[in-house]
């Protein structure tokens, strides 16, 4: 299936990380035009390496809990070229119960998951196309299950991002431009990579155990979909949130 990538602008938010650097080198393979926002400097010097010259229209580093760092970012969005698409992908992880989660922690989870997609997303709105897709990245963890470990910043901040994109689906419809929110389950990334570690063995075996298809996801799973919500073919697919967790929270656990 031809896509109709070739040729589109796409800005990424967190380009660097399991999901986000298969994401970005399979756009380059589409001949996408990328603008790089966020992350450590020398992990996105790394990746530009692995594309294409004329891939990238811009790298823009910086560490999202910082609001000095956003705004560098957010300007990077409000000068970029015409914008046909645009990804949220980064998230701060932190096991925290309501009942001891700190105040300045949960802020600071909220900058990196919540305020920087809102800042950014607002940003890349005014450089959309008519026919623009939005895409972020949300958790199962945004949505209650038995194998939950408590982790209050995250989840929530995860639910928050769902109701961004459903925002954006809502208020920006009207312009043609669309926009959707993954759920992925188990993916087998940098930052779930503890709990493949022997220590997490028996946690991880009952948790599969809980997955139809039995098995974690990879990141190909997600950024294919993702590749798919960004493209034309996907033109009247708005306002949703799709989970890719091998049917784990279809059973309503």
């Amino acid at each position: 299936m031809d896509l109709a990538l070739a040729g589109r602008t796409i800005a990424i938010a967190g380009s660097t990380a399991g999901i986000g650097s298969v994401l970005t080198t399979s756009l380059d393979r589409e001949h996408v035009h990328l603008l790089l926002v966020g992350g450590r400097p020398e992990r996105l010097n790394a990746l530009a390496q692995t594309l294409s010259p004329e891939a990238l229209t811009g790298i823009v580093p910086g560490d999202l809990r910082r609001e000095s760092d956003r705004n560098r970012c957010t300007a990077a969005l409000l000068g970029s070229p015409e914008l046909d698409g645009f990804v949220f992908l980064p998230a701060e992880l932190r096991p925290d119960a309501i009942s001891e989660a700190r105040s300045s922690e949960f802020r600071e989870t909220f900058d990196v998951n919540v305020f920087s997609a809102f800042e950014f997303a607002q940003a890349a709105l005014s450089r959309a196309s008519s026919s623009a897709s939005f895409v972020f990245v949300s958790s199962i963890d945004a949505h209650r299950h038995p194998h939950h470990t408590p982790s209050a910043s995250y989840d929530s901040s995860k639910r928050a991002l769902e109701s961004i994109s459903e925002s954006v689906a809502v208020e920006a419809g009207f312009r043609g431009i669309r926009s959707n929110c993954i759920v992925p389950g188990l993916i087998r990334t940098p930052m779930t990579e503890d709990f493949f570690g022997h220590e997490f063995e028996a946690d991880r075996r009952r948790f599969l155990d809980a997955v139809p298809l039995g098995r974690p996801g990879n990141p190909e799973d997600v950024a294919d979909l993702i590749m798919f919500l960004l493209s034309p073919v996907s033109g009247y697919v708005n306002g949703t949130s799709i989970p890719v967790d091998g049917g784990f929270l279809c059973q309503g656990l």
